[in-house]
């Protein structure tokens, strides 16, 4: 049986889970000076990322959708991050999410990621 999942579906399906236990693992990374809410905001962010990798890459026609909007809100959520965390390291976790946010939904976006998903 032929496997009709494009290599875009299947990077951007192993990306999004990377960048969801990234977040998962966030509280283990806060220091003093991150909010609570921050930190929950990671872990939601992980556990919907890891479903939405899931979907991705069993092609089901939500996935592409609930991809391109938890990306959009990570790039959002993190953006600040970038220059107003309390460490480097959370600065690097933040510009990290970006990018593998901004790359995730690029693989999503396109062509053959969509008819995948229709």
């Amino acid at each position: 049986m032929k496997n009709r999942r494009p290599s875009t579906v299947t990077i951007a399906a192993v990306l999004l889970a990377l960048l969801g236990l990234q977040s998962l693992a966030f509280p283990l990374y806060v220091s003093e000076g991150v909010p609570a809410f921050v930190v929950y905001t990671n872990v939601v962010f992980g556990v919907a990322g890891i479903i939405a990798a899931a979907g991705l890459w069993a092609l089901k026609r939500w996935a592409g959708w609930a991809t391109i909007v938890l990306c959009v809100l990570a790039i959002v959520s993190a953006a600040p991050g970038i220059a107003g965390a309390p460490t480097v390291l959370l600065q690097v976790l933040a510009a990290t999410g970006i990018l593998g946010s901004v790359l995730i939904i690029l693989l999503v976006a396109l062509p053959s990621s969509r008819r995948a998903h229709a």
